[in-house]
């Protein structure tokens, strides 16, 4: 068995790899000998691509669904998990799944003159993720958009959005990786787990309507959608990404369980994939006009006045 990674692994190239990989999730305990993971012809790869690779890696060693597996590598794939700071991790995965706990703690955040790569583990514990967030992650952001405070609010509403969703779904998986990587004109946001993901536990809300898999990630970014009934989850989370990846005209991508919605260019597409156990978020904006959570009520309550009005 041989899994390739796409040539070109950018958001675009997702549906595909997604296509190739989704056989892992059918081998869990399997101990498949005879397997290769071919990354010598990828040339170019992305943040995105570069989480998504980590994740097939640590799922199937972690779920021992391979037996002594080939990982083929070349030269700028190793030179893009150095820089994005995976490659110890991967190594450790490779050598001895059972101390990989220790690099993937170890994921630290880098700043550079032109841009800024932050990978973070999000650990199951609410005191260590919000301490992450506001004293370790959000620092460096801070100081990198210093003078941009309008900038400084939409990149920490997005993160805080992106890790409560995943605390609300990846029940299942306690590795998730947050990725942001910006410069002064742009940034990406995402995020991936290997647990329940978003048809499931957004779905067991809607059992008695027996809605497709199509119609579950649409409500997913509908404003008050939450698998959580009768608690304290609003449900707004994805509805705010997607409002603000509409009127700052970005890039959310959404992958979970066999289907995607994509927000681009003001229009959503929906549509079927291969199986992706759990759910992946990819953020795009642009920085140039940004927004914040007083910009976005003020927009809804004067579309409810006009509404009202008319």
């Amino acid at each position: 068995m041989i899994l390739e990674v796409p040539k070109i692994f950018k958001a675009n190239d997702v549906v595909t790899f997604i296509d190739n990989m989704q056989i892992i999730f059918k081998l869990q305990e399997s101990m498949t000998p005879c397997v290769k993971i071919d990354l010598t012809k990828t040339k170019q790869i992305s943040a995105l691509g570069i989480l998504l690779i980590y994740k097939v890696i640590e799922y199937t060693y972690i779920n021992n669904c391979f037996k002594k597996p080939e990982l083929q590598v070349n030269d700028y794939i190793q030179q893009k998990w150095k820089e994005y700071g995976f490659y110890e991790l991967i190594c450790l995965y490779i050598s001895n799944k059972d101390i990989a706990d220790k690099g993937y703690k170890e994921l630290s955040i880098k700043l550079q003159d032109k841009f800024f790569i932050a990978p973070q583990a999000l650990l199951r514990s609410d005191s260590y993720s919000k301490e992450m967030i506001e004293k370790k992650f959000l620092p460096p952001i801070k100081e990198y958009y210093k003078g941009f405070p309008k900038i400084i609010s939409m990149i920490f509403l997005c993160l805080s959005e992106i890790l409560l969703n995943f605390w609300e779904h990846a029940v299942n998986d306690m590795r998730s990786i947050i990725v942001a990587e910006g410069n002064r004109n742009n940034i990406e946001i995402i995020c991936a787990d290997t647990g329940e993901g978003i048809i499931s536990t957004l779905g067991s809300a809607y059992k008695e309507y027996e809605y497709t898999p199509e119609k579950i990630i649409k409500k997913s970014i509908e404003k008050g959608e939450t698998s959580k009934k009768m608690s304290n989850h609003m449900g707004y989370g994805l509805w705010i990404l997607n409002e603000i990846t509409t009127r700052v005209q970005g890039r959310l991508h959404i992958y979970s369980q066999g289907v995607y919605l994509k927000n681009e260019n003001n229009k959503t597409l929906i549509g079927q994939s291969g199986y992706w156990q759990g759910t992946i978020i990819y953020l795009s904006l642009p920085l140039n006009k940004p927004i914040t959570l007083a910009d976005i009520e003020s927009y809804e309550n004067n579309r409810q006045i006009k509404l009202n009005i008319a």
